[in-house]
């Protein structure tokens, strides 16, 4: 008699996935997801970097409808990312060790120790800053002493002089990155230029190193405009490769941010010139989003004429369709209208996309509530006639999208965006196909329409 096999369950193993979220900040879209599951609508994104101390996470523009649909799961692509890794209290973020989470919280409470004692155990580390900035107690030691309700203007002193000769090896170190943002944080602006001209001529390989990139935004955060120049001079022919380095591309996001835009014209000729590359990578499309959320349509003129070309495109793009959201945003009031005509003449096909139904969702919402929704009525009224159909049409793009797996989405979204007549045509529309909808999805449908009453 054969003896029964014993057979253990095969355990699946889950992708990592990218930090993604939404809401007021704006991230990139996931590297994957599944294939029944839209891609949700913002920045943020692939595999980056674990967040710079204390930098605001930034994703990419949009619902997040993922998130919407199911609180509980992997959420996806500020910015990004974009996106925030999801998980319950307790849990770390992708890619950070517990140490580095420990590092970005360190607090004048996390030491007790008399003055003396202090004071000995900083004289020991002083002789030997280069290797004690690297182990993780002294590390946090050190950065307990540079806060100012701690430690004297005259120990932040000997701190830099101690650390003023291997700043560029503690740069990029797993805990001396630390030492030296603390450092730039509370130094005068003499000893910030003193760090500025050790790392110079090492800042590209400081901003695309996992914890130099973090010690760059840092100082980009605090420096002045003409020390942000002289700092950044190095990236002018860089900025491709930051762009596509998943540690470079916050550092470029930063500059955009931090700097003023007759100083990153560098930048903006430069995504220009590679206009719909970048906005089908997974950290280009930050970026860009990053430049149409501070300039103006002229200021960026040439990069948004070569990206409006290709909307068509990048409507169902898994990383420009944020691009195309983020226009509809922030772009110019031509800008939009030309977008929204374009998406209107095939909604179905767009509707019906992953990612291109977000952008669906997306014009309904700027035509409603949009700062721009008053010169927009009109497109707003061509929305809603397009997507109800003609009289007695018995298969209207309304009825399409809605028994459609990621089109139930959009109307969705149309629902929560209608307002007065329009809601109730959509109403009476929705209730009279009730019977001829898809199953799985009329129930979200009809709860969409609950919650307006």
């Amino acid at each position: 008699m054969a003896a029964a096999v014993r057979t253990m369950p095969m355990l699946g193993v889950t992708p990592p996935f990218p930090r993604s979220a939404h809401n007021s900040t704006r991230s990139a879209p996931p590297a994957a997801a599944a294939a029944t599951e839209r891609t949700p609508c913002c920045p943020s994104s692939a595999a980056a970097p674990p967040p710079p101390m204390p930098m605001p996470v930034w994703f990419p523009l949009g619902r997040d409808r993922d998130r919407d649909r199911d609180r509980g799961g992997k959420g996806g692509g500020k910015g990004g990312g974009g996106g925030s890794d999801k998980g319950g209290k307790g849990r770390r973020k992708r890619g950070s060790s517990p140490a580095q989470d420990e590092e970005g919280k360190v607090s004048a409470a996390d030491f007790r120790m008399a003055p003396e004692e202090a004071r000995s155990r900083l004289d020991a580390l002083l002789g030997k800053m280069a290797d004690a900035a690297t182990e993780q107690e002294s590390s946090r030691f050190l950065q307990w002493r540079l806060l100012e309700e701690v430690g004297s203007e005259g120990e932040c002193d000997e701190i830099c002089t101690a650390v003023l000769p291997s700043v560029g090896r503690l740069a990029s170190d797993v805990f001396g990155n630390f030492v030296v943002q603390k450092l730039f944080e509370r130094g005068t602006p003499e000893q910030r230029r003193g760090i500025v001209d050790k790392l110079l001529g090492e800042i590209y390989n400081l901003a695309t190193n996992k914890y130099g990139c973090r010690v760059v935004q840092k100082m980009l955060e605090v420096l002045p405009s003409e020390d942000q120049a002289r700092l950044v001079k190095e990236l002018h022919n860089k900025v491709l490769d930051c762009v596509e380095d998943m540690h470079g591309n916050h550092v470029i996001q930063i500059m955009v941010k931090s700097m003023a835009v007759a100083d990153i014209e560098f930048i903006i000729n430069t995504l220009a010139g590679s206009a719909e590359k970048m906005a089908s990578h997974m950290y280009g499309c930050r970026v860009i989003q990053r430049l149409v959320e501070k300039c103006t349509p002229d200021q960026i003129s040439e990069l948004i004429t070569k990206l409006r070309g290709k909307v068509d495109k990048l409507a169902t793009d898994l990383h420009g369709n944020y691009i195309v959201q983020c226009i509809l945003e922030f772009g110019s009031q031509e800008d939009k209208r030309s977008i929204i005509q374009l998406i209107r003449k095939d909604i179905v096909f767009y509707g019906k996309n992953k990612v291109g139904s977000n952008v669906v969702e997306k014009c309904f919402e700027v035509t409603t509530d949009g700062d721009d929704a008053g010169f927009l009525s009109e497109e707003r009224e061509a929305l809603y006639r397009t997507v109800l159909g003609e009289a007695g049409d018995s298969n209207t793009p309304l009825k399409t999208l809605a028994n459609d797996k990621f089109g139930n989405y959009a109307v969705q979204g149309i629902i929560r965006h209608s307002r007065g007549a329009d809601r109730d045509l959509l109403k009476q529309h929705l209730n009279s196909m009730e019977g001829h909808l898809n199953h799985q999805t009329s129930k979200h449908i009809m709860n969409a329409l609950k919650k307006l009453e």
